[in-house]
């Protein structure tokens, strides 16, 4: 007899994150929400244990705690567009960087949940490789026109090439070179894809007030930055909180963001 293993690892993760919920669930109630939880995730690994990484595991064990407790991932355009009612549990889900494990580890979740995410990629490191603790390997443009397609992933900017002064981010640099840099940006994604993006992410959440109003000039209208909080759907889309998951991040302290927690 024959038996077919494609699913195996999608297959574990999903029982590995069941096994963990049925001893966590019964302490857990259905908290409301007074905002939106914007989730910001980087890597899904098990070969780096940092600040910017989640192990697969504990990922689909998150991914399934929200789907079991009634939650949706929306996407931000989703959020305050005229006709469009946001569900009562609704979070949005984040990718930075441009990681490729996203297709081994996130994608298929989104797929099974019908849950909507945004990767906001690092133009510059399309197709190659970030260091970061180690070489990491990022999406190429094929892999970012097949997401497009799905109707599940927005493609959104994390600046083409401004990502590697983390000391600074975007504050480090004149307007003009941040208008440069988001130019190149929008041109690249509008030949590779035939789109352009409304969504942008400041590396490290380093950004000034010129630097906003120098991104809405380049026609963005949903921004992200990394202070923690929720996001109201009567909020300022131009400076959106996001709360970074990790390993450090575990499901009592997911449930507790998610409940409306910092």
């Amino acid at each position: 007899m024959r038996f077919d293993f494609s699913l195996n690892r999608r297959s574990f993760l999903k029982l590995w994150g069941l096994a963990t919920l049925s001893l966590l669930l019964p302490r857990m109630s259905q908290a409301r929400t007074a905002g939106i939880p914007v989730l910001l995730y980087h890597d899904i690994s098990n070969e780096f244990r940092d600040e910017y990484t989640i192990s697969p595991g504990l990922f689909a064990v998150q991914m399934e705690w929200l789907y079991a407790n009634g939650y949706r991932a929306v996407s931000l355009r989703d959020i305050g567009a005229p006709g469009q009612a946001v569900p009562e549990r609704a979070v949005v889900i984040t990718f930075d960087d441009g990681y490729a494990t996203f297709m081994d580890y996130a994608f298929p979740l989104l797929q099974q949940y019908g849950f909507k995410a945004t990767i906001n990629l690092v133009g510059e490191y399309v197709g190659t490789y970030m260091e970061m603790g180690g070489r990491r390997p990022m999406f190429g443009w094929d892999e970012y026109r097949h997401l497009a397609r799905s109707g599940l992933v927005d493609i959104g900017c994390h600046t083409h090439a401004l990502h590697k002064y983390g000391h600074l981010g975007v504050s480090g640099v004149s307007g003009d070179v941040l208008a440069n840099d988001l130019r190149i940006f929008q041109e690249t994604l509008r030949k590779q894809t035939g789109r352009n993006a409304d969504i942008l992410a400041w590396p490290y959440g380093l950004y000034t007030r010129k630097s906003i109003a120098v991104a809405v000039q380049a026609g963005f209208r949903h921004i992200l930055t990394s202070r923690r909080g929720l996001y109201e759907v009567a909020g300022n889309p131009l400076e959106i909180p996001r709360r970074n998951i990790s390993n450090g991040t575990d499901l009592i302290s997911f449930k507790q963001y998610i409940g409306g927690g910092i």
